[in-house]
């Protein structure tokens, strides 16, 4: 009898990974988590269903943890994800994303049987988007925290030509932006949501003329798998479904019936538009199981 795969996940109590994890628990995988419970994490999840290591991913320790679990598979999902924070704590946000990265990296290679390594990044890479962005175009990263995930994104692609035992075997997502259950509170839709709940006034970026495309929590799982199962290099996740901050609030009043109380705000240096082309992914087999209207329901008619 073939045993169950064994998958770990870095930053698997975090937002989205947190979905994640609880998965591929559901599907009978041994799930290894390492997660050190910084600002954002869910320890409510852990029942005893998976393994939880609580260690920060830059301590060099975390490279020994990786090999001696041998996992099938892993995701690196761990990072300051922060753009604000990254903004007034470049340093500590560049170094800790970078150190955490390569220790996964280091890892990876002394894992002969590893079958799939997903590194996990974010549309920000891109930069300034005129156009729906392909996977193969460059990135020009315009804040901090872009820009650590973007250095990840250039080893995956050293790690993969310079060492066998990761040829064929790694993949990246880049994601646009994701919401849901769990997600930290200083994000928009959050942000949006307690403003409905409460009535406080959220602050509003560049007069709200931000363009972001915006994709449910809950297609996520589906996604990953498929890239563990058969993916390779860079896939593009979005459901193109792209709105300035003004159309979110908008929407979400609409859902609702309710106003969202706005003041204004800058941020420094700030990209006014992302926006990706999901070609790749979809002839991968992906599709998502709810669109935007439908996820956006559900999450702002939550308590959570």
């Amino acid at each position: 009898m073939q045993s169950s795969p064994k998958i770990l996940i870095t930053g698997g109590l975090g937002f989205i990974f947190s979905h994640v994890t609880e998965y591929f628990v559901a599907k009978g995988w041994k799930v290894v988590v390492i997660d050190n419970l910084s600002e954002g994490s869910h320890p409510e999840i852990i029942d005893g269903s998976f393994v939880h290591h609580n260690i920060h991913m830059a301590e060099p320790e975390v490279v020994d943890l990786l090999i001696k679990e041998k996992p099938d598979y892993i995701i690196h999902a761990a990072a300051i994800s922060d753009v604000d924070y990254s903004i007034r704590e470049p340093y500590r946000t560049i170094k800790k994303n970078t150190l955490g990265m390569m220790h996964v990296f280091e890892a990876c290679r002394s894992l002969p049987e590893l079958n799939k390594f997903i590194y996990v990044s974010t549309d920000e890479v891109y930069g300034e988007c005129e156009h729906k962005m392909r996977e193969g175009e460059g990135m020009a990263p315009r804040n901090p925290y872009s820009a650590s995930k973007g250095i990840g994104s250039l080893v995956r692609i050293a790690y993969a030509n310079t060492y066998p035992a990761l040829a064929g075997k790694t993949a990246e997502t880049r994601f646009c932006n994701v919401f849901g259950p769990r997600q930290d509170t200083r994000k928009i839709l959050p942000k949006i949501k307690e403003s409905l709940e409460k009535g406080t006034s959220i602050p509003v970026h560049n007069e709200g003329t931000g363009y972001r495309e915006y994709v449910y929590v809950k297609n996520i799982p589906p996604a990953v798998e498929l890239i563990l199962e058969k993916g390779i290099g860079i896939y593009n996740l979005t459901t193109n479904d792209g709105f300035t901050v003004q159309d979110l609030i908008k929407k979400a009043e609409t859902v609702t019936g309710k106003k969202v109380a706005t003041h204004p705000s800058e941020r420094p240096g700030m990209d006014m538009q992302y926006q990706m082309d999901a070609s790749r992914i979809k002839e991968l087999g992906w599709s998502p199981l709810y669109s935007f209207e439908e996820g956006l329901r559900e999450y702002l008619g939550s308590d959570k």
